[in-house]
């Protein structure tokens, strides 16, 4: 046999050393497509085959086809990369789905999807693993079927001196292993637990570069936003679109990007506020060039943060070294008196005297009267669509709060924002999950582009004799 030559990726290299240390039990790989998940996997189990004589392996998809037609055609390749010949280092029993190498051990191959005759996965049978390998595991491999397969990893674990192994890739959807691994039911980050290891890779990861040249290629063509986000970006708060969306023409290739590090402190902050308390309250910051428009950042605090004066604390601790003017804009009701605060003050008052304490200019830009919601809406979707008046609409990535309320936000039949209530399992707190930081920007984008709005809405306007449109003088910048 010849020697083994492997040479990861460094997310490859991360997700090895996890498998490999004497700590951690389940590691998630993936994240996107194209990232080396199927190779990543076929090369630690046969590596453990090799070392570890007389071990058993299990690897499981839903269904067996799938096995058959993609993940044993990367166990093959690695074994010929790596000089094993069937025959001699290995055999292969088709009948029962399983390599048999050399020393005694052993990789098993099993379909891991539900069936309502076996509920409880006796096909696995009282059959013990040394490790196991869950691919695809967001296309239909139930929880249940995860854990039950890691309550079978004991086989010759002291003898060899390891722990158990849960080995899961995947691409990013709305299934058990974002709500275990990444976000929780209420969209909050997971808090991972000291076995537990995600590491996510992209096809730009992926060490083969002429391999990212072509696939990348293949996926910033793909037709659905949503799969786009998933497959290329490694989303997890991707939103399949299903019809009746606020704004349709939102859309993440043209209007996110890595925006964050066009920050500039001598140019002036556009702040912009929602002030619901649940989930959170809303703070984003823009930045204007011309008529494009940059959304850099976004403090959305949950509890207990989730008041005026938190937000505005971590504004400034978010941009520090601002030395250019700074705008405020956002919800008119924020400006009525709040049995919340002492008495004379509101949330503009609370935000505007951090920031003067800050060493801010600040200039206060919010109307008397919140826009109609249904007439803001349209045009600023036709920003989205078309650029309407030149005004080009840009959000940062890491605004991922704002992103999915561009996404998830509906059109109620009166053509208002749908804003359903929902009730936390948690506090017992009822609250309207989505529609606060696209508020936030809609109370900001008629305010600062006033004179854009006002001919959207009346477009004839100016010829009517004797009327002069005028632009409100705070909105001058």
């Amino acid at each position: 046999m010849a020697d083994i030559n492997f040479s990861p990726s460094w997310k490859q290299h991360l997700a090895w050393l996890a498998l490999e240390d004497g700590t951690t039990e389940e590691i998630v790989y993936g994240g996107a497509a194209g990232g080396g998940k199927s190779f990543l996997g076929a090369a630690w189990k046969i590596y453990r085959r090799l070392r570890y004589p007389g071990s058993r392996g299990i690897t499981g998809r839903t269904v067996m086809k799938d096995i058959k037609e993609s993940t044993l055609v990367t166990f093959f390749k690695v074994l010929g990369l790596w000089g094993l010949v069937q025959g001699r280092d290995y055999t292969y029993n088709a009948q029962d789905f399983y390599i048999k190498f050399a020393n005694g051990s052993r990789e098993v191959f099993r379909d891991l999807g539900y069936s309502p005759s076996d509920h409880d996965y006796q096909r696995l049978g009282s059959s013990e693993y040394t490790d196991a390998w869950i691919e695809e595991a967001g296309d239909g491999v139930p929880e249940k079927a995860a854990d039950i397969l890691k309550s079978r990893v004991r086989w010759m674990l002291a003898e060899f001196g390891l722990v158990p192994k849960l080995l899961i890739t995947c691409n990013p959807g709305y299934h058990w292993v974002r709500g275990k691994y990444f976000f929780d039911g209420d969209d909050q980050p997971v808090r991972l637990q000291a076995h537990q290891r995600v590491i996510e890779a992209r096809v730009t990861d992926n060490p083969d570069r002429d391999f990212v040249r072509i696939y990348k290629k293949s996926l910033e063509g793909l037709s659905s936003d949503y799969d786009r986000q998933r497959l290329l970006d490694g989303d997890w708060n991707a939103v399949e679109r299903t019809g009746g969306e606020f704004y349709p023409s939102f859309d993440t290739q043209r209007h996110t990007g890595d925006y964050a590090g066009t920050y500039d402190p001598g140019l002036p902050l556009h702040l912009t506020f929602d002030f619901n308390t649940a989930p959170y309250v809303t703070g984003l910051a823009h930045q204007v060039r011309g008529k494009q428009v940059t959304q850099v950042a976004e403090v959305t605090l949950p509890s207990p943060l989730n008041n005026t004066l938190a937000c505005a604390r971590g504004l400034v601790t978010r941009f520090p070294n601002h030395a250019a003017e700074v705008f405020v804009y956002g919800d008119p009701a924020g400006q009525a008196a709040d049995t919340r605060s002492e008495k004379g003050q509101n949330d503009y008052t609370i935000l505007i005297a951090v920031f003067v304490q800050a060493g801010w200019r600040v200039s206060k830009r919010v109307a008397a009267a919140a826009p109609s919601v249904s007439m803001r809406g349209l045009w600023i979707d036709k920003l989205f669509s078309e650029q309407a008046g030149g005004i080009e609409l840009r959000v940062d990535k890491g605004c991922r709060n704002t992103i999915q309320d561009y996404q998830k936000v509906l059109k109620a039949a009166d053509g208002t924002k749908e804003k359903k209530r929902v009730r936390d399992a948690k506090t017992g707190v009822s609250y309207e999950p989505y529609g606060h930081p696209s508020d936030a920007n809609d109370y900001f984008l008629t305010q600062c582009f006033a004179d854009d709005y006002q001919r959207f809405q009346r477009p004839n306007a100016a010829a009517v004799p004797g009327l002069i449109v005028k632009r409100p003088r705070s909105n001058s910048y």
